[in-house]
């Protein structure tokens, strides 16, 4: 009996542990798994040749923190939810991120410049609306270059904070708890943070929310606290909703506290403002009032007694509640003031009455501010949209699209070449950007904003990528499905449960939409507390399944009929009548809406008809036979009542597999007493039994441990991807072991991941909640290491095999580039990806040889890097460093670049100044060769003797195909290309041998030399000075297209302007290039320089064996050593006609 073990590698530096792992009870066979424990001193990785690549979008996202550095105008800085913290010293031109060092935390509530030192920044962790939670405050003393944390871990979020206008030692912090740390309230450090005192600690109260004094007055604080439970309470405290919020003044900057009595009641979140030039005492807050009408309260004598300002304006009751609330003062004038809504309002009469400041129709949904407290006019906002820089005091502001903060919650890319993201953007609509662009690099101009909702999925159609189908909100929105026509600029809504069918349907926040894209791309899932299909564009629907919210055991429910309640069980809140409603009842007609809605579908790529289902009431289904029949296999031994499916995954390999995802309610925001449990489970049997495999996910990271998303490769068998609250994390061996795939991606929230295959791509994009789009560009590797684990780590080397390449341009923008300042983010490498595994360090240079179809040698790379510019006629960020352009040798797996190019010709004056179609870190010296052909190519690693061969398959760009045509007008462009190649390589070679007997003439003369001698040396360099140069450097012109000296009638051109004039022909085929034919002006220069080739070659070797041999004789006459002259190796072209691949060339004769 065979017996099949799944094999898990421990690379250490102890070597390679084996360990047998448990045979999979169903019978399935897994390739070899792989664990890499990276340990510093082995200096070996598995992973480190692969790179995440942030694709944008530059659409800005909600900020949490915002500062500025006073007596610098251009520099500011922010902190934003899963975001880290970024700056800008150019006011908002630009911004950088400088936190991504820590991967253990990327949220910040707060962030704060020492007014008396710009060098020395504090920023505090956590996201207090909601977002993950901190470790404590960080300290910067390089004005954000490097960082230190400082304390405070035993709270859980940071919210605001305030430093001594005068001493930067001194620091008040407002902090809140959570169920798993306990410190909240307000600390005060007098020395830097080297030490802490808890100097408030409010009673029946999570901890402190804002902290606030006059810039001119500092010993004079007040601080609001944030009342216990709530939806942003904090997390962890009282679960029966949010206590009243109390206001605390401090005299003594922050040492001793009084609760201010005089306040009338508020609930929920309070902020509060000091103002300026007052002496401590005039002082605004605003909270949720329990009366109603403005939220806004003023006093005049330090909180003493209290005026309610702005009577019933309600768009100043306290913005969007615990999400958004703030109050700030004018730095000059304490009566103009600041609020919050979904609009920035201001009041220039000490809060009576306001008016609309900065805001849009849709929403701006402004959350932090700060104003200079030596400049007014010198103000920045944090919005949801992004950050806005004003130095003018809000005449003009900087753009948003500034920055790749993006918040996104669930991705999808769409059929075309190159492939679009697209996404759903917290508070912002959706977002698509191209995963690469046609302008060397993604920048603003690549992505577009998309009419849909910040939830749910946005879907292309797979057969026409123009339509795209997104989630709309609102009165008549269907709170469901819209139908956007990007040709157009059209959409409208085609939601089912639209107008008089609201009832019918019950849809989740994340509302998911899948195609059919494996067996019919024309038909449309969604997924509401039922499944509906359409076939025709959204124009009719059906049901595809019953409710499949039902809990098992309970009766199933057609689709669209609210469910009957089970004799023992009551109704769902839900389901129960309302005022316009009459109580849930079996009959078939329009009712109120079931128990709870599908919260994730998954779509078979292995069968038609099979369909995977998970609910926010816990339940799992499946149908294996299209919908004809549905199976309840909620059979989880261990799952709490309150799960959540977030994440249902039909597996690729297998029918009967699948994997599910369930949220029970841990991760950001609320934390638990203990460590968090995931709730990750698989399938061999079709849902009869379930394994928990969730071995090696984190489950005590400070920020959250949540997975919120779980994927299996579409190719290999077993090999796992899971998005946690920090990283992404793989399996290898089908869930049984998990472990860190960080690689550079910095620590964010990963929402949704997607492997995109089309047009024979291997790319993993994932979407975060925090810093936008990220591609793992080929991830094949992964593959290789999934099957092959002990072959890669314990052979010397290793090729892995690559993933087909395409064949595209690196540029087709033309003499315009960006400013760098300008948001941008790289594209692809360009060309082909190959990665290889070094075990230990190569004793000699290593080689990587490629190698077309007829085993022709196409292009070399190695390990020796190549000459610097000498130079270079454009700054350094545009030009590829030699250590790019080689092999490295590092141990571990490295990754190397192929461009798709023949290897360079070789020609004079190597050119970088013509390269307007290159892009940043592309610039390499030209000629370049030209670019390879699609088809199957051979690499070859050679290494310390040893030879690693795999097979590269190259496509051609998919807007243009490999028609027939197509191939026969490359073939064409190929000969004629090779041709040139041909002609500098031989025009080369013949200017080095003119120009090496010319440099013994050089020599020879520098001596003393008989008169008649140096007579007929001098003559002899004349004659040679009309063939050829050393270092091709003579006169240009003469038909070389150089300038220079006219050609005399019946001479020949120099070998180095026919160089010329073979690279003029080569450099519309290999700079930018057009799949086309080539054109007859092509043809004609080519044969113009073989003309003139065949004529300066002929009159070469007549000079070679006439007036060298007579010179020679010269020289033996005069006792003096001949020239060294060796025989030429050129060969005279028999003829110079261009010969096409096919019968004629395209134009005819």
């Amino acid at each position: 009996m065979k017996t099949n073990y799944r094999v898990l590698f421990i690379v250490a530096v102890f070597g390679i542990t084996l360990i047998k792992a448990a045979v999979n009870p169903h019978g399935s066979t897994y390739a070899v798994g792989a664990r890499v424990a990276v340990n510093a001193a082995s200096g070996d990785d598995l992973f480190a040749g692969l790179r995440w690549r942030n694709i944008g979008p530059f659409h800005g996202g909600r900020v949490s923190a915002v500062t500025g550095a006073i007596g610098q105008p251009g520099v500011f800085y922010l902190g934003a939810p899963a975001g880290g913290i970024w700056k800008t010293t150019n006011a908002g031109v630009s911004w950088s991120p400088i936190f991504d060092q820590f991967t253990n935390v990327d949220s910040i509530g707060a962030i704060q410049v020492a007014p008396s030192d710009p060098n020395i920044v504090y920023a505090g962790t956590g996201d207090s609306v909601g977002g993950s939670s901190g470790d404590g405050l960080y300290k910067s003393t390089d004005a954000g270059k490097t960082w230190t944390h400082i304390g405070l871990e035993e709270t859980a979020k940071i919210n605001k904070m305030v430093v001594d206008p005068k001493d930067p030692n001194i620091v008040v912090v407002s902090t809140q708890r959570d169920a798993r740390h306990d410190g909240q309230g307000i600390y005060r450090t007098t020395d830097g943070g080297k030490t802490w005192e808890n100097t408030l600690r409010p009673e029946n109260a999570n901890g402190t929310r804002d902290v606030e004094y006059a810039f001119d007055m500092p010993n004079v604080i007040f601080a609001t606290s944030q009342g216990a439970g709530g939806r942003f309470g904090g997390g962890g405290a009282a679960p029966q909703g949010p206590n009243g919020t109390a206001l605390y003044k401090s005299t003594d900057e922050g040492k001793t506290w009084t609760k201010v009595t005089t306040l009338p009641p508020y609930t929920g979140r309070t902020s509060v403002a000091i103002a300026m030039h007052t002496g401590g005492q005039r002082v605004y807050v605003i909270g949720t009032p329990l009366q109603g009408g403005s939220g806004l309260y003023r006093s005049d004598d330090q909180g003493a007694t209290w005026q309610h300002m702005a009577g019933n304006d309600t768009r100043v009751a306290n913005g969007q509640g615990d999400y958004s609330s703030g109050v700030w003062v004018d730095t000059q004038n304490p009566d103009i003031v600041y609020t919050i809504a979904t609009t920035v309002y201001r009041s220039t009469d000490g809060g009576k009455t306001f008016s609309a400041f900065k805001g849009a129709p849709g929403g701006e949904d402004p959350h932090v501010a700060w104003i200079d407290p030596t400049d007014n006019k010198r103000i920045f906002f944090g919005f949801d949209q992004g950050p806005a820089v004003t130095l003018d005091g809000g005449q003009t502001w900087s753009g948003y699209y500034q920055i790749p903060i993006d918040q996104v919650y669930h991705i999808t890319t769409d059929s075309r070449y190159p492939y679009w993201v697209l996404a759903s953007q917290q508070d912002t609509g959706a977002i698509m950007t191209r995963s690469r662009s046609d302008q060397g690099q993604i920048t603003e101009v690549d992505w577009y904003p998309l009419p849909s909702s910040e939830f749910g999925t946005v879907v292309p159609d797979p057969l026409k990528p123009t339509t795209v189908y997104g989630v709309g909100y609102g009165i008549g929105q269907g709170n469901g499905l819209i139908k956007i026509d990007l040709a157009t600029g059209q959409w409208g809504n085609v939601a089912p449960n639209f107008g008089t069918d609201r009832n019918l349907y019950a849809e989740s926040r994340d509302f998911w939409k899948r195609f059919d894209t494996a067996f019919e791309p024309k038909a449309l899932y969604v997924g509401y507390n039922c499944i509906l299909v359409t076939h025709d564009g959204a124009q009719t629907w059906k049901a595809f399944s019953p409710d499949l919210t039902t809990p098992k055991g309970q009766p199933m429910v057609p689709c669209g009929v609210a469910p009957a309640p089970s004799p023992a069980t009551a109704p769902t809140p839900v389901a129960k009548a309302t005022p316009t409603s009459t109580p849930a009842t079996p009959a078939p007609s329009p009712s109120p809406t079931p128990r709870g809605s599908i919260s994730d579908f998954s779509l078979s790529t292995l069968k038609q008809g099979v369909v995977w289902s998970g609910s926010s009431t816990g339940q799992i289904y499946n149908t294996m036979d299209g919908g004809k029949t549905w199976n309840n296999v909620t059979n989880f031994a261990d799952l709490p009542a309150n799960a959540n499916f977030v994440t249902v995954e039909a597996g690729h390999s297998d029918v009967n597999t699948a994997y599910v995802l369930a949220n029970a309610g841990f991760g950001r925001g609320p934390a638990p007493a203990g460590p968090e449990q995931h709730y990750i489970y698989r399938t061999h049997d079709g849902g009869k039994t379930w394994t928990r495999i969730v071995n090696g996910l984190p489950t005590d990271e400070r920020t959250g441990s949540q997975v919120h998303v779980i994927r299996e490769d579409p190719k290999q068998k077993g090999l796992l991807f899971a998005g946690t609250e920090t990283t992404v994390y793989v399996s290898f061996d089908d869930g049984d072991h998990w472990q860190s795939l960080r690689l550079n991606l910095p620590s964010t929230s990963i929402r949704d991941m997607v492997f995109h295959t089309d047009d024979h791509m291997n790319d993993l994009v994932i979407g975060t909640y925090g810093r936008g789009f990220w591609v793992l560009d080929d991830m094949s590797p992964l593959r290789d290491i999934a099957a092959k684990a002990q072959q890669i780590t314990t052979a010397p080397a290793y090729l892995f095999k690559p993933g087909d390449a395409i064949r595209s341009r690196m540029n087709s923008n033309w003499d315009q580039p960006m400013n760098p300042e300008m948001p941008h983010a790289p594209n692809p490498p360009f060309g082909a990806l190959l990665y290889y595994h070094l075990s230990k360090k190569p004793a000699a240079e290593i080689k990587l040889q490629i190698f077309d179809s007829a085993n022709k040698l196409v292009r070399t790379i190695t390990s020796t890097p190549p000459p610097m510019y000498e130079r270079p006629p454009y700054p350094d960020y545009w030009l590829m460093s030699s250590s790019e352009r080689a092999l490295s040798t590092n141990v571990g797996t490295n990754r190397v670049n192929w461009d798709l190019r023949y290897d360079d010709p070789p020609g004079y004056n190597p050119d970088i100044n013509n390269q307007m179609n290159s892009a940043p870190g592309q610039v390499t010296p030209a000629p370049h060769g030209p670019l390879a052909l699609p088809g199957t190519y051979t690499a070859k690693l050679l290494v310390d003797g040893a030879t690693y061969t795999q097979t590269l398959v190259v496509h051609n760009d998919p807007r243009v195909g490999q028609s027939a045509a197509v191939m026969s007008a490359l073939r064409a462009q190929d000969k004629l290309a090779m041709a040139a190649v041909q002609g500098m390589k031989d025009s080369y070679g013949a200017n080095e041998e003119v120009a090496a007997i010319r440099a013994q003439l050089a020599s020879m003369t520098r001596g003393s030399l008989p008169p008649d001698v140096a007579t007929a040396a001098t003559a002899l360099d004349a004659k040679l000075a009309t063939l050829g140069a050393v270092g091709g450097r003579g006169p240009r012109g003469g038909g070389g297209f150089g300038g220079g000296p006219a050609r005399a009638p019946g001479s020949v051109l120099a070998f180095y302007s026919i160089n010329g004039i073979f690279n003029t022909a080569l450099g519309p085929l290999t700079q930018n290039g057009i799949d086309i034919p080539p054109t007859k002006a092509e043809v004609d220069t080519w044969e113009s320089g073989c003309k003139e080739y065949a004529a300066t070659a002929n009159a070469w070797k007549t000079m070679l064996g006439v007036d060298l041999v007579g010179f020679n004789s010269l020289l033996t006459k005069n006792n003096l050593t001949p020239l060294k002259i060796t025989p030429t190796a050129l060969a005279v072209p028999a003829s110079c006609t261009f010969v096409w691949p096919t019968a004629t060339a395209p134009w005819g004769k």
